[in-house]
């Protein structure tokens, strides 16, 4: 099990893996069509991807954090609390 900190480190390379899985397998796909040799095009490219986006994930992310935190209020802010019943 992770600790919540270890958690928070974990999920920036989690999800550039998948992503540039995804982002390279269709840019591949796109480029080589579904030809024999797509998957051996792709797993090429992958690890191209993978070294791009997880730097540039790591410098824009704080960026767009902060650019987000200037645009978010608290609940208490945004509307009056509402009563939404027995779960609200």
């Amino acid at each position: 099990m992770l600790t919540p900190r270890l958690a928070r480190f974990a999920f920036v390379p989690l999800v550039v893996t998948l992503m540039s899985g995804v982002m390279s397998f269709a840019m591949t796909t796109l480029h080589h069509g579904l030809a024999p040799g797509l998957v051996t095009a792709w797993l090429r490219g992958w690890p191209v991807a993978f070294a791009v986006a997880l730097p540039a994930a790591w410098v824009i992310l704080p960026g767009v954090r902060t650019l987000l935190a200037r645009f978010t209020r608290a609940c208490t802010e945004a509307a009056p609390k509402q009563r939404l019943g027995r779960m609200g």
